[in-house]
């Protein structure tokens, strides 16, 4: 039992150690229809950086980022006077929730972390 027991902690504490670093892609479905959604984050403790756009070949910088539990806040500016905030939920290497713009949910988000 105890074996059993250190096993799914160590798995857990495997899977929390590697928070929400790496590339995501998925998708941001609005009333306008879906269109593709990327990140590139890092994270240092609680804090997240990187990445967010359509591809790697539009992407803004992360202004503001952080995960807390299984909840993930990440902002970003494309242009002047918009902010772009993705707030997610976590589960294993699964992301889904809602997209704002400038404080409105604009859309749903799904993003898979790549392998």
């Amino acid at each position: 039992m105890r074996t059993i027991l250190l096993c799914l902690f160590l798995a857990a504490t495997a899977l929390a150690a590697n928070g929400v670093i790496g590339k995501w892609r998925g998708t941001i479905t609005t009333d306008n229809g879906q269109m593709p959604a990327y990140l590139a984050l890092e994270q240092s403790g609680d804090k997240v950086t990187g990445l967010a756009g359509g591809s790697e070949k539009m992407v803004f910088k992360i202004t503001e980022g952080s995960l807390k539990g299984d909840r993930l806040t990440v902002a970003a500016s494309p242009a002047e006077g918009t902010v772009l905030r993705f707030l997610l939920k976590l589960d294993g290497d699964s992301l889904e929730g809602d997209l704002e713009e400038n404080g409105n949910v604009t859309g749903a988000a799904k993003l898979t972390r790549e392998k």
